[in-house]
């Protein structure tokens, strides 16, 4: 009673419930019922420079609590642990996205500040994808970075470090169409090709399977007998197992492949740099990257590069594959199964129609359609 009456004649009003002062800050303290259905105490600092107002703040935070919509973690979680989090999945799945997921961690990273919290992600992104407009990013890299944050944050809500996801905004995308890579194109850039690239990416053009894929091709994935590939689920982006059937063309180039079988590589197709003990890349087996191949034989041909100066990349032989496909008569599940698309939608933006691509890019012969792949060896 004379500590408080000492305290009175100092000017000091005695603090609100669960307030107290440490170390010259203002802490709260309350209870509220951990994820295993006990209550316990929980003591955070505040900023406050009054006891009324830190006894307000205690108030709000229990009634956060009780409505679900704070965690005792929400004040310590930040947006790199959402990147740790989301990679380290990734690489516990093994998923082969990991090396542009770690690229959009870093840029998220940079942009809304690693040590930012994640609760406060919802009034920092917008600036964020602003930033990324000016500089010239497409909506759609910047959908995929806010996708990854997503992700990351969705497992913080899992590991009930977060009560919710902060609402982050998907920016319309306005992608331009895949290409029809026409015959005529097709066989220039064939001829300016490597002979090792050539054979990828004319069996690229008459199945549309992924670059990484079809380079990755071993040779007991391969059943000339049967004439089918058998792709095992841990090379195939869905991590499905896929089974390619080879129809004539296909199996013949096939078969040219395997015959120049090698003793040290256990790859279908060979880079100019197969040697023993030399070691294959993990994306692109034994070929490599021949991007810059591509690109020469392209540019050799007279023709554009790239997406943004409107010319071919290898990517546009799955447009190819699934156009020549269906106009050549086959179903649109045979033709999703032999590229390895999973829904209608996705290959619905790969098969360019018979309207446009067939009418401008096929060739007419006796009166009837005939694409590319029955030309191979014409």
């Amino acid at each position: 009673m004379a500590h408080q009456e000492d305290g009175r004649l100092r000017g000091r009003r005695p603090m609100p419930p669960g307030v107290y002062a440490h170390h010259r800050r203002l802490w709260i303290a309350y209870y509220i019922t951990g994820a295993d259905g006990r209550r316990q105490k929980h003591r955070e600092p505040t900023d406050c420079t009054s006891p009324r107002e830190a006894g307000k703040l205690r108030a709000a935070r229990m009634t956060e609590h009780a409505k679900g919509e704070r965690t005792t973690e929400t004040s310590k979680v930040t947006v790199g642990d959402a990147m740790r989090a989301v990679l380290a999945e990734d690489e516990k799945k093994g998923r082969r996205s990991i090396r542009t997921a770690h690229g959009f961690a870093k840029a998220i990273e940079a942009a809304l500040g690693a040590g930012t919290l994640a609760v406060n992600v919802g009034h920092k992104i917008d600036a964020g994808q602003h930033a990324w407009q000016r500089a010239g990013l497409t909506n759609t890299t910047i959908n995929r970075r806010c996708t990854l944050l997503r992700r990351g944050l969705r497992l913080l809500v899992r590991q009930r470090k977060l009560a919710f996801v902060p609402y982050i905004e998907r920016l319309d995308e306005h992608s331009a169409p895949g290409r029809y890579i026409t015959p005529a194109d097709a066989d220039a850039i064939r001829e300016h090709l490597p002979e090792y690239a050539a054979l990828v990416f004319w069996l690229a053009l008459l199945l549309g399977i992924r670059k990484g894929q079809l380079t990755r091709t071993l040779r007991r994935f391969v059943d000339l007998d049967r004439g089918v590939v058998e792709y095992p689920p841990a090379e195939c982006k869905h991590l499905r197992a896929h089974v390619v059937p080879l129809d004539p063309d296909a199996l013949a180039i096939a078969q040219t492949a395997m015959n120049d079988a090698r003793p040290w590589c256990p790859y279908m197709f060979h880079g100019p740099r197969c040697a023993p003990g030399r070691r294959p890349s993990k994306l692109y087996g034994c070929v490599g990257d021949f991007k810059k191949a591509c690109d020469k034989a392209c540019e050799a041909a007279g023709l554009a590069v790239g997406r943004k100066a409107g010319g071919y990349v290898f990517h546009h032989t799955r447009n190819t594959a699934a156009t020549d496909m269906r106009a050549g008569g086959l179903g649109e599940d045979e033709t999703m199964r032999v590229g390895g698309w999973k829904t209608r939608e996705v290959f619905d933006r790969y098969n360019l129609g018979d309207v446009e691509a067939v009418r401008e890019c096929s060739v007419l012969q006796r009166g009837k359609v005939v694409p590319l792949r029955a030309r191979v060896h014409a």
